[in-house]
């Protein structure tokens, strides 16, 4: 298992309009911090997490630049991505790979990051993620949990890293 409770520091990267963190907060992940750069996609994230009347306490939403994230080093135990690398990647290749430094900043050592690609080919994926600060645990090949059953989308590719004890420079 990736995150083995739900007690991390979770960090959201382009929060906008999907509810999967509403979901993931009302399921027991209640300490995150979710970020888009967008202030309208923020927007709507705080609306998400308003609705049905329900108070969800532990959760900063912020509009940041995922190359410069408001955040302490080390301050993040799981990473959440699902396409916000490969909107940054289609802007730019010098964007993404800031940007995927910058989680390495943020994450702490034994942290998490777990990517839905579905634009990015797998080989720059693997190589911006390559090197000591990272460890890969899934590399974007057909997944499956434990029991048995298939956790990805054909259409898109699941990759996810955990962060070494190597030091950020």
């Amino acid at each position: 298992m990736l995150v083995p409770d739900k007690r991390p520091r979770v960090l959201i990267a382009g929060i906008g309009n999907d509810p999967a963190p509403v979901e993931m907060y009302d399921d027991g992940w209640t300490n995150v911090t979710a970020y888009d750069y967008s202030q309208s996609g923020v927007d709507r994230a705080r609306e998400l997490f308003e609705s049905c009347g329900k108070r969800r306490d532990g959760v900063r939403l912020m509009t940041a630049d995922a190359r410069d994230l408001l955040l302490e080093t080390s301050s993040v135990d799981a990473t959440l991505d699902k396409g916000t690398l490969d909107a940054i990647y289609i802007a730019g290749y010098d964007a993404f790979r800031d940007s995927v430094r910058e989680m390495g900043r943020v994450t702490a050592e034994g942290g998490v990051v777990v990517t839905v690609s579905r634009v990015i080919g797998s080989e720059i994926l693997l190589s911006e993620f390559d090197g000591p600060l990272w460890e890969n645990v899934h590399d974007g090949s057909l997944a499956f949990g434990p029991n048995g059953e298939a956790s990805i989308d054909l259409e898109a590719e699941l990759y996810s890293w955990k962060r070494t004890d190597a030091t950020f420079e």
